[in-house]
């Protein structure tokens, strides 16, 4: 049986995507942009993408930890890819027709590279948007999670743990020239290999699979290697000051408290279109705030959120879903055969539909034919007669399933700016 949902995630999750927003209106936007204007406050920290993508490294541990990678490979390629794409497709078209003059020099060539995911394996390639680093870093970890879950077992898990914080850094001085070394590590995203580590790693300690000291240890690691490769301490202290926060929501009770109940529905809701936030709402939003530029900088940043929000819930509503849907419908629930006049679909039989009266028939003929009935049985205890049909045993159920990831958050969820 599923388990219930738990708020303490959706709080995270909102929390890492609005950190993306305020990191993106407020500094990368006016840098980069300066006809923007000034804005109010400066948020410059950029980890929020980063939290995204470890959150979604824990969960896609509690997918598999179910034993069947090809289905969560299909489930999370399915919620990713469709909405990626019509979102890439239309940031093009934003930049391309209806930015001011100058600001992009994007062509077809650009969109047809960054739609297969291609971006980071050609340096001469433009990004569509700065954001969707994380689409192929994440899309090459749940490849390589789905194909390494039944071989990579025991201590070797946590060697590999250990593996993906230090080989980035090791392979890191060879990168300076561009060569094979550096495509590779720029194209399968090798120095983001920390951030599923720790994701990782804090499922298994949630598990029991790995101690205090040792997940200690690890996430020390992790976070002096993100320092090493962002270059930039004070984001890397706010992703740890994250990373406290997901400990808690891995290890301990939701946090279904007075403040957060009653924000409960807001709360789900943002966090089920917060990955469909998250594809649109950098580039096409400061298309948004030029435009209302003149208004003051408060004004910006409210059109920027606003439009995220917007844009966010069409993409979830209208691509999203029902792409997902579409393409992960079982194939024992579509077909159909018929044995003996029953339509079975899957492992479901549907039977006939019988009238009262058929159906009383049927069951007074049983009852006279069952040797046990109490018109045929003489000195036979009543509580000993048999039923007139047994219902069918149901396996025992084992204790609910690991709490999965809502793909619509990523994710979830999911990134962090360039």
């Amino acid at each position: 049986m599923p388990s219930q949902r738990r708020i303490n995630w959706d709080v995270l999750r909102i929390l890492a995507v609005l950190c993306v927003l305020l990191q993106h209106a407020t500094h990368a936007g006016p840098s980069v942009h300066p006809e923007l204007g000034r804005p109010s406050f400066v948020f410059s920290l950029e980890f929020g993408a980063s939290a995204l993508v470890v959150i979604s490294a824990f969960f896609a541990c509690a997918s598999l930890a179910k034993g069947e990678p090809a289905r969560f490979l299909r489930n999370r390629l399915a919620r990713l890819l469709p909405a990626y794409v019509v979102a890439a497709t239309c940031t093009y078209v934003v930049l391309r027709y209806l930015a001011p003059a100058g600001w992009s020099h994007l062509e077809p060539r650009d969109l047809l590279f960054n739609v297969l995911m291609l971006q980071n394996w050609f340096p001469d390639v433009r990004l569509v948007d700065f954001s969707y680093w994380t689409l192929p870093v994440q899309v090459t970890g749940f490849v390589a999670g789905a194909l390494l879950v039944s071989r990579v077992r025991g201590r070797a898990v946590k060697a590999l743990l250990w593996a993906l914080v230090v080989l980035p850094l090791v392979t890191r001085a060879w990168t300076v020239d561009d060569g094979v070394v550096r495509t590779l590590y720029d194209g399968l995203g090798v120095h983001r290999g920390q951030l599923f580590a720790i994701g990782v790693g804090i499922w298994l300690w949630s598990k029991g699979r790995i101690g205090d000291r040792h997940l200690f240890a690890l996430l020390t690691a992790c976070l002096l290697a993100q320092a090493v490769h962002s270059a930039d301490f004070k984001s890397t202290v706010g992703l740890g000051v994250l990373l406290i926060g997901v400990c808690a929501a891995a290890g301990g009770r939701d946090w279904d408290i007075a403040p957060v109940r009653l924000l409960a529905r807001p709360i789900k809701w943002l966090a089920g279109i917060s990955y469909g936030v998250y594809l649109v709402h950098q580039e096409i939003g400061y298309v948004v705030m030029a435009k209302v530029a003149a208004y003051g900088p408060w004004t910006e940043l409210a059109a920027f959120t606003g439009a995220a929000v917007v844009l966010g819930w069409l993409l979830t509503a209208f691509v999203e879903r029902p792409a997902h849907r579409a393409l992960t419908v079982s194939r024992n629930t579509v077909s159909r055969d018929t044995v003996g006049g029953n339509t079975v679909r899957g492992n479901t039989v549907n039977r006939p539909t019988l009238s009262r009266p058929a159906l009383a028939g049927l069951l007074l003929t049983a009852r006279l034919r069952s040797p046990q009935s109490h018109l045929g049985s003489v000195g036979t205890d009543p509580s000993s007669r048999a039923p007139l049909w047994r219902p069918v045993s149901q396996p025992s159920t084992s204790a609910a399933a690991p709490l999965t990831v809502d793909d619509t958050s990523l994710a979830a969820v999911s990134a962090q700016p360039r």
